[in-house]
């Protein structure tokens, strides 16, 4: 029973020496974790978050800034940081919300067989771009109502980004 009493002791000092043992702060390591830090505007992002550790020992991270905001292509910040009494340490990932999609163009149905001699009205198109931007649309070509012949018309859309796509449309002009 003493011996059982002794190494109860013994190891219960041995805890709360070792307890006591200041740790050396200069073992604090924060590091980033592997992951995918360029995405498509409105497209999921998935933080890969940080490893902190202290003498080997994991540590418990924070967030203390977050400015990422898919829905607008640009370079933007997660700040995280790790804390051990009044030390702590910080690092910063850096996230590129791009635009590398070109808009999508589709024609508006209209009538692009006419006589010689009618009135040929562009039905347009109708534009849609993933970043939800205005898209410039340019329009070339030309329709020669009194000579029979096929005439096509090009629809090019650019985005914010200069993401470029083109579209055709053909028009038949018959006797």
């Amino acid at each position: 029973m003493r011996r059982l009493l002794f190494t109860l002791l013994f190891l219960t000092l041995v805890f709360l020496l070792t307890a006591c043992v200041e740790r050396d702060i200069s073992t604090l390591d924060i590091q980033l974790n592997p992951g995918i830090d360029t995405v498509e505007v409105n497209t999921a992002h998935f933080d890969a978050g940080v490893t902190s550790t202290l003498e080997g020992r994991p540590q418990r991270n924070y967030v203390v800034e977050n400015n990422v905001d898919i829905t607008r292509a640009g370079t933007y910040t997660i700040v995280y940081e790790t804390v051990y009494r009044d030390y702590s340490k910080q690092i910063v990932r850096i996230i590129n919300v791009v635009d590398q999609t070109p808009p999508r163009i589709e024609l508006n149905s209209g009538v692009d067989t006419l006589r010689v001699g009618e009135t040929w009205i562009d039905a347009g198109v109708t534009v849609s771009d993933n970043s939800h931007d205005p898209v410039d649309v340019t329009v070339s070509g030309y329709v020669d109502e009194q000579t029979p012949g096929t005439y096509i018309i090009t629809y090019t859309a650019t985005d914010a980004s200069g993401n470029v796509s083109t579209r055709e449309r053909y028009v038949y002009v018959v006797e």
